[in-house]
């Protein structure tokens, strides 16, 4: 089968991989669309995580079953021709943090790529069968493809506990920024302002919602986000671009009680420079992001709800990969797919 392979600092190639064999307590999956991640494209551009090539890239991942290991089937879990959306995130159930419900942190199976080469971004995959859900009949592949960023950007609404009529601020509005500015829509969020340098992004974010936008390279955002709020802040203003340019802005727009969520993958040697006694001042708070398997029934069931047609952006074959890992980095597209059905 063929796969998309991280092979060298800024590039990627499609190479001839094995395919994997389904063991008993596992299930086969044909992928048919991998959705393009921020963090794919960190790792192949300056090694994010400290991962060295080769890797196979790809963990937002959706297919059809197209084989079931004996101990899956004896249960009747799966059946051939399932539509599924696959979790990327394994879990052994056993330890420490998986006993507490954490099963994002499972000591067992953290994220060791030379113990797990294969990822999504291939024609086939394998995977236990409790980190596979089932799609309703009328659920579009490309679609089902964001499952895995709903379920994050819906992860971090649920961490800062975000009541209806919030004042609102989305920094950055990328493939995930532009899928948190939809959520917070329904949400419920309000005076919805977007801080963003790409032209295209803030159209984007109009129509996907936002009352407001402001662009940081010609326009003095604190006073724009002071005139917005009426000099009061902002409740909550989500960080979703992983830039260390617009991290620290967040605590001067943020409003007295709120919360800024710091939901981008910054580089692993960021320090944010903070003023505790401002903080103080506010009583506010800083809020991290990581994930939550547990929230993807829902969103599967979130599909229907969202602006999808919007959320999503060109689609790539397999071979074009290189393209979409360059497009990527131009910061002008939505969600971008990957093909991975030949």
């Amino acid at each position: 089968m063929k796969g998309v392979v991280y092979v060298d600092r800024g590039r990627v190639e499609v190479r001839e991989l094995p395919i994997p064999i389904t063991g008993e307590d596992e299930v086969l999956v044909k992928i048919e669309y991998c959705a393009l991640c921020a963090t794919d494209v960190h790792v192949v551009s300056h090694g994010l995580f400290g991962i060295k090539p080769p890797m196979v890239m790809g963990h937002e991942a959706t297919g059809t079953v197209v084989e079931v290991g004996a101990n899956v089937k004896a249960k009747g879990y799966f059946q051939l021709g399932d539509r599924v959306s696959a979790c990327p995130a394994q879990y052994c159930g056993k330890c420490s943090h998986c006993k507490k419900g954490l099963i994002m942190y499972c000591e067992e199976s953290g994220f060791e790529p030379e113990k797990k080469p294969m990822d999504a971004m291939v024609e086939y995959r394998t995977y236990p069968p409790e980190q596979l859900f089932k799609l309703p009949d009328n659920v579009p592949f490309e679609y089902a493809a964001l499952v895995e960023p709903i379920s994050t950007a819906s992860r971090g609404i649920a961490l800062a506990a975000m009541p209806m009529g919030s004042t609102v601020c989305v920094s950055g509005v990328g493939a995930i920024g532009l899928i948190m500015l939809n959520l917070i829509k329904y949400r419920g969020g309000t005076r919805l302002t977007v801080i963003d340098p790409v032209p295209e992004k803030r159209l984007m974010a109009l129509e996907l919602g936002a009352q407001y936008v402001i662009d940081p390279t010609s326009r003095d955002v604190e006073a724009e986000c002071e005139k917005i709020t009426g000099g009061m802040g902002f409740d909550f203003v989500f960080e979703m671009s992983g830039s260390p340019k617009a991290a620290p802005l967040c605590p001067k727009i943020i409003g007295k009680c709120g919360c800024i969520i710091y939901f981008g993958v910054y580089p692993m040697d960021y320090e944010l420079p903070l003023n505790l006694f401002d903080m103080f001042g506010k009583e506010a708070r800083l809020q991290f992001v990581f994930t939550d398997p547990y929230l993807f029934p829902k969103s599967v069931d979130l599909l229907s709800r969202l602006d999808m047609n919007k959320l999503i952006g060109p689609i790539y074959e397999m071979k074009d990969a290189q393209q979409a890992f360059d497009d990527f980095q131009t910061g002008k597209y939505p969600k971008l797919l990957i093909k991975c059905t030949q």
